[in-house]
């Protein structure tokens, strides 16, 4: 995709502003009018400026492939994913989902790939039960 393209392009040119710009643009995609943002923005930039260092020289291990492995879970797994997030994230989530034995998906509406500053609610309640979120929610 062109986002992926210029995503790569700002990682090997380790452009930490352009790098900031498509992650916001991709990954908080319900943008300043969402909840959240006002954490989510300074934290991107900060992470872009430490992954356009890191990026340098750096190349993945075709053995460390973990997808032909995913059966191997035994864990209790729930895969969550906003239904704004990327659709490629999306695409993962399901992998995972149909990969790991007995794993749950679970889509949280109006949120994108922020999810624990989009949705913390709905969040707390997937990873602990709605009996456990509402008690610890006071």
């Amino acid at each position: 995709s062109p986002e992926t393209d210029a995503y790569a392009a700002a990682l090997r040119g380790s452009d930490a502003r352009r790098i900031a710009e498509l992650e916001l643009t991709v990954w908080a995609s319900l943008g300043d009018r969402a909840p959240g943002f006002d954490v989510i923005e300074p934290m991107v930039r900060e992470n872009a400026e430490a992954r356009a260092t890191a990026e340098k020289g750096h190349a993945l291990d075709p053995d460390e492939d973990a997808v032909g492995r995913l059966d191997r879970i035994e864990a209790p797994t729930t895969i969550v994913v906003g239904d704004h997030d990327h659709p490629e994230i999306g695409v993962i989530a399901a992998r995972l989902a149909d990969g790991i034995p007995d794993a749950r998906l679970e889509v949280v509406a109006d949120s994108d790939h922020y999810l624990p500053l989009r949705a913390p609610g709905r969040l707390l309640e997937l990873l602990l039960g709605p009996s456990d979120a509402s008690s610890s929610a006071r």
